[in-house]
């Protein structure tokens, strides 16, 4: 187990042609409660979704004591969203995998990759 320094450096991500995270660093240094303000829009749920796992980025690191985070590490973290709700810009589908995501995360059932069926 680590107790180390959460580093995020040069983290990009786009929705089709609409970069929506562009060059985020910051440091969180260990023992630290840390709260990521900032207006709507501004990328804050984004980039705490990558800092999970819960979303890849396109470009940049996620590191903890200088090593790329590990599931292990991901289940270390406490994160307090604003709420939980639905995602009115999501697909019905894709909320269903990221919640899906998320619950097997909290059981540590590793879901590095969901695959769906739907018919209707």
């Amino acid at each position: 187990m680590t107790t180390g320094k959460l580093v995020l450096t040069g983290i990009t991500k786009s929705y089709g042609s609409r970069r929506v995270l562009d060059d985020v660093s910051f440091e969180v240094s260990p023992g630290r409660l840390t709260g990521f303000v900032g207006g709507n829009g501004a990328g804050k749920t984004t980039t705490m979704r990558i800092v999970l796992g819960l979303l890849g980025s396109d470009g940049g690191r996620v590191e903890l004591d200088g090593v790329a985070l590990t599931s292990a590490d991901r289940r270390l973290f406490g994160y307090m969203p604003e709420e939980r709700g639905l995602y009115p810009k999501m697909k019905v589908l894709e909320q269903i995998v990221y919640l899906a995501r998320a619950v097997a995360s909290a059981l540590l059932i590793p879901c590095s990759r969901a695959t769906v069926s739907y018919t209707h």
